[in-house]
C-alpha cells in the first residue's frame, strides 16, 4: 500500500508540474500576443509600459479608425467610377 501511496504521490506532483508549465506557457503566449498587437497600434508602438486594457482599448479605436477610413474610400472609389 505505501508503494501505491507514493505513486500517486509523484503522479500527483508531476501532474502539478505538468500543469504549472503548461500555464505557464499559456502566459508566456499571451503576453507575447499582446506586445504584438502593441507594436501593431501606432499611437502604442512607443509606449513598452501599456497596461493590457490600455492596449485593447486603443487597438479596438484602431481598428474602428480603419474601418472609417475604408468607408471612406470606398465612397471615393464609387464617385471617381461613377465619373
Amino acid at each position: 500500500e505505501d508503494d501505491e501511496e507514493e505513486i500517486d504521490v509523484v503522479t500527483d506532483s508531476e501532474r502539478r508540474r505538468n500543469h504549472n508549465i503548461l500555464e505557464r506557457q499559456r502566459r508566456n503566449d499571451l503576453r507575447s500576443s499582446f506586445l504584438t498587437l502593441r507594436d501593431h497600434v501606432p499611437e502604442l508602438v512607443k509606449n513598452e509600459k501599456a497596461a493590457k486594457v490600455v492596449i485593447l482599448k486603443k487597438a479596438t479605436e484602431y481598428v474602428h479608425s480603419l474601418q472609417a477610413e475604408e468607408q471612406k474610400l470606398l465612397l471615393e472609389k464609387e464617385k471617381l467610377q461613377a465619373r
